[in-house]
């Protein structure tokens, strides 16, 4: 809590530094607002949820990129981006990780910094605890192998959102875009290839070891077989062969995040003054296997965002249907916005890898922002609040799988930009 409201602060003095730079310093008479979300309080809220830092990464990212255009310039900003994301892309992965951790009160740390054997970790958690998750928790102990491509994968998404409904411009976000979709097609993509893979020796203290060695690898061979001697490093050379199956069905599938509107422009179909539409399709893994995305977004009369998507999971052998529709960033009244999303979905009974059964399950989340500071030169902030319930069952970036009633706590800085260059 500590360091979220430090970012908080730090936004807070960048939005009146950004008042105050609007009569002197900017070139040109074009206000561009762009909306800068931080969440400070998510359920649970332990420490950050992988929402949350996911999301304030990708704020503090946007603001901070557009600050130093105006320093720098574009082509010394790529540049910058360039070498901020070894830093910056493992970090929210390793987050992703540790975030599943925290919700099951587990305490561990996040090292993302690529080390000599050419991986990053999280760590501090010792074998006995591991044991103890994977024996009372099965699901929730795959998970932490999915964890941090799940959350590049929602990264992915939620730039999307973000440069098709016009919130920001490509321009800034597509280095990053670029390299997240690298990520994480390289890590499915190369799996079949274990000798372009780094090999990893447990460490002798086990409170230094990842968690779970390679995502891939490890999800695998703990959906196959859960009850196999406990170790963490799996390599491709013990896998069976049903499983390296599996690992190549992953890497093939992978190749579905390519399909993306951001950088193909025959996957927006329509592109009317009135009325947008985007399509796009996308992959990951789950605790119980994986899934495949395709996603809709229409925007109607500049006025309506809607995110649509239809999503099929597939464990060992069994499809299940799921999907969901989302009302984004309507604004009710001048000074109040409100975003809506329902989700629906069958999954594997008991998130089984091996059923044939399936388990209806939902959610739905209702946002609210209430603009509470205006300024003449455009900027303003908002309070933001959410609230989210959902029945059993597993939902991307949602740490947990069981039953949950949450509450979301935040503010949101909408800085008005004189920059031509962010158009």
């Amino acid at each position: 809590m500590r360091n979220l409201l430090l970012f908080v602060f730090i936004f807070s003095i960048a939005f009146i530094n950004a008042q105050n730079q609007t009569k002197d310093s900017l070139r040109t008479d074009s206000l561009i607002i762009r909306s800068y979300p931080v969440i400070i309080v998510d359920s649970p809220n332990a420490f950050y949820t992988m929402e949350q830092f996911n999301q304030d990464y990708l704020s503090g990212y946007r603001y901070f990129s557009i600050e130093s255009m105006k320093k720098f310039g574009s082509k010394h900003t790529r540049l910058i981006q360039l070498f901020s994301s070894l830093v910056t892309i493992p970090l929210t992965h390793e987050e992703g990780h540790r975030s599943i951790l925290t919700s099951q009160s587990i305490g561990a740390i996040s090292r993302p910094i690529i080390n000599s054997k050419g991986a990053a970790y999280v760590m501090g958690v010792s074998d006995s605890t591991l044991i103890t998750l994977r024996q009372n928790d099965l699901p929730t102990y795959i998970r932490l192998h999915t964890a941090g491509l799940e959350s590049d994968y929602m990264m992915l998404r939620k730039m999307d959102d973000l440069i098709i409904f016009g919130q920001e411009s490509k321009n800034l976000l597509e280095i990053e875009y670029l390299f997240r979709q690298l990520s994480l097609l390289s890590y499915y993509g190369l799996s079949p290839f274990p000798k372009l893979n780094p090999k990893l020796a447990e460490e002798d203290n086990e409170l230094n070891r990842d968690i779970v060695g390679h995502d891939v690898y490890g999800t695998v061979k703990n959906l196959f077989r859960p009850n196999e001697t406990f170790y963490r490093y799996t390599d491709y050379d013990d896998l069976t062969t049903g499983e390296r199956k599996f690992v190549t069905r992953t890497a093939v599938r992978s190749l579905l995040n390519i399909a993306s509107p951001v950088f193909f422009k025959p996957l927006n179909i329509i592109q009317k003054e009135n009325l947008k539409l985007s399509i796009g399709t996308g992959y990951t893994m789950a605790p119980f296997g994986d899934f495949i995305d395709m996603n809709f977004w229409m925007q109607i009369n500049k006025k309506y965002n809607f995110k649509l998507y239809l999503r099929e999971y597939e464990n060992r052998d069994t499809w299940f249907l799921g999907g969901g529709i989302g009302l984004v960033d309507y604004k009710i009244i001048p000074n109040v916005q409100t975003s809506i999303t329902g989700h629906f979905w069958n999954q594997p009974e008991n998130f089984d890898f091996n059923t044939s059964k399936g388990q209806l399950g939902g959610a739905g989340e209702i946002f609210f922002k209430y603009n509470l500071i205006r300024m003449n030169s455009g900027n303003s902030m908002s309070v933001d609040l959410g609230l989210n319930y959902k029945t059993k069952g597993f939902l991307p970036e949602e740490v947990v799988m069981d039953k949950h009633l949450g509450v979301r706590l935040g503010v949101t800085f909408n800085i008005a930009h004189k920059m031509m260059i962010i158009k």
